[in-house]
């Protein structure tokens, strides 16, 4: 028995290893592109950062769209094989980026590669839930939802380290990505020979007593207990998706512009300043899971990361062009807590709510939602900082002056949604 404890311990942790190690080598392969436009701009041939932003853009359509008819079909599904074929195909697309001259040909091969590659993180989330106890799902949380920040350095990174050769990076990359769905077919494999283990767990009651509960149970905050509810519950979670990781992405895919309009960095040097965000907005995902450990409320949790990140963004407004230095830090402040508060839409919700929900399928549904902003919003926001009639200053201002009011919104109706919830509970009582 002992033995089949040890086995069982070592596949849980390959599974969880794998799954993020597929996230990050496969996010980070497809930000390689976010990473080198401005290699791509300076290089006169494929246009503007608005032209570069559209690839990007395209790209979330398709994986959107696909994540939208993944909803439907998730439940027939082999994972295992899905994300094996699929994510194969993605990985030779990668690598046939290094051979490209337009940007039509970046158009369409990043737009196949958002269908090929929208099934990641939906199903890995399904195969997670359905696989690993409760007590490894916060470790699993915890590198899940860190995965774009490391993914981020992983891209910025080998952008920088090849300079003005954008070319190679997708090339190692692709050939890394190989490896990687390898890696995760086989750890799924491992895991799938044990059977998933039913348990419970001691929770400490407002009198002081322990006892052993179900998660469902532990967050009964949330009374999903009907089917108009759930489709409530999905219905926001994917608005809120939306909002949260559109805010987000404000910054994160135009830090590089930044540094250069007003740090007034030339291209190599922004782009390994910028390798230093990925590594700092680490500490949100990881923190907000740790808090949500201790306060089952997220959405209270969400307050207090949006509401600080309201501040920062606040003092951006009136800061940003005072001192690059300062500037930086204010920037990645507002990284770190939008990152970290925008993981409670993306996974911890839906892994804490797993006895109430069905994991995969809120998962997609959000993931859509993220995608959509992760496409449209960078573009929207390049076309404000980057109009010609004003100046970057102006620019800037405008748009941190758009930050600040959407980040504020989002404090609202997150505060909303407790007063509505707890109006509800107390009428059931």
């Amino acid at each position: 028995m002992e033995e089949q404890n040890k086995s069982r311990s070592h596949a849980y942790a390959l599974l969880i290893f794998a799954s993020f190690f597929l996230y990050i080598v496969l996010t980070g392969a497809k930000n390689l592109y976010v990473a080198e436009k401005t290699t791509l701009q300076q290089l006169g041939t494929f246009g503007s950062f608005t032209d570069l932003a559209a690839t990007m853009e395209y790209y979330f359509y398709a994986y959107a769209v696909m994540q939208i008819l993944l909803v439907f079909f998730m439940h027939r599904l082999n994972i295992k094989y899905f994300l094996t074929i699929t994510l194969v195909l993605s990985a030779v697309i990668t690598i046939l980026m290094a051979f490209t001259d337009t940007i039509i040909s970046h158009w369409v091969l990043y737009t196949v590669n958002g269908a090929m590659q929208a099934g990641v993180w939906g199903c890995s989330l399904q195969v997670l839930g359905k696989y690993l106890p409760r007590k490894e799902l916060s470790i699993a949380n915890t590198l899940m939802t860190s995965g774009p920040a490391v993914a981020g350095v992983v891209s910025y990174g080998f952008a920088a380290a090849f300079g003005d050769n954008w070319r190679l990076p997708f090339i190692i990359l692709g050939i890394l990505l190989l490896f990687a769905v390898g890696l995760y077919f086989l750890s799924v494999s491992h895991v799938q020979r044990f059977p998933r283990v039913v348990e419970t767990h001691h929770v400490i009651r407002e009198d002081g007593t322990e006892e052993d509960v179900s998660d469902e149970d532990e967050n009964d905050f949330i009374h999903l207990d009907n089917k108009k509810r759930k489709i409530v519950f999905y219905v926001l979670s994917v608005v809120m998706g939306l909002a949260v990781t559109g805010l987000f992405f404000t910054i994160n895919n135009t830090l590089d512009i930044f540094l250069k309009q007003i740090g007034g960095f030339d291209n190599t040097t922004a782009k390994w300043i910028t390798v230093v965000a990925p590594v700092a907005i680490i500490i949100g995902p990881i923190l907000c899971v740790k808090v949500c450990d201790k306060h089952r409320n997220f959405l209270a949790v969400g307050v207090g990361f949006f509401g600080l990140s309201a501040v920062f963004a606040v003092l951006l407004l009136f800061l940003f062009d005072v001192h690059i230095v300062l500037s930086l830090v204010l920037l990645l402040a507002f990284m770190v807590l939008t990152n970290g508060g925008r993981s409670i839409s993306l996974s911890i919700a839906a892994l804490k709510l797993r006895d109430k929900i069905d994991v995969g399928v809120c998962s997609v549904l959000t993931n859509a939602a993220a995608s959509i902003a992760s496409g449209v919003i960078p573009k929207l926001f390049t076309m404000i900082i980057d109009k010609p009639a004003l100046s970057p200053v102006e620019n800037w201002t405008n748009a941190f002056m758009l930050i600040a009011i959407w980040n504020i919104v989002v404090v609202a109706v997150l505060i909303g949604l407790i007063l509505w919830i707890k109006y509800i509970n107390r009428n059931k009582q």
